[in-house]
């Protein structure tokens, strides 16, 4: 079972994604735009597949306190929240912040 900080963090990181692509900033918590894109599959649709090599490295790099401002939202985006909260721990995240 996976953690609620485990689905803040993903969801975070798919509304600083999405809120990113529209206020034309190329960065999100210390995040190239292009790399957060990568963990999107993961974490949206009925059953997303699980994250890739290159979503998780992405995951270990993000500033996930700075994520957490963007929860409130995800859901407007259409996130599964189970596959979210799953993320963090399929990668090998072992801490993630209490949102």
């Amino acid at each position: 079972m996976v953690g609620i900080r485990g689905y803040v963090f993903l969801s975070c990181l798919l509304t600083i994604t999405l809120i990113v692509s529209v206020s034309c900033t190329n960065t999100v918590c210390n995040v190239p735009l292009t790399d957060l894109m990568e963990c999107l599959p993961a974490i949206t649709g009925a059953r997303p597949p699980a994250p890739t090599r290159q979503c998780c490295k992405v995951i270990r790099r993000v500033d996930l306190p700075c994520l957490c401002r963007y929860k409130p939202q995800l859901a407007k985006f259409g996130a599964n929240p189970e596959a979210a909260m799953a993320v963090p721990k399929r990668c090998g995240v072992k801490s993630t912040p209490r949102c």
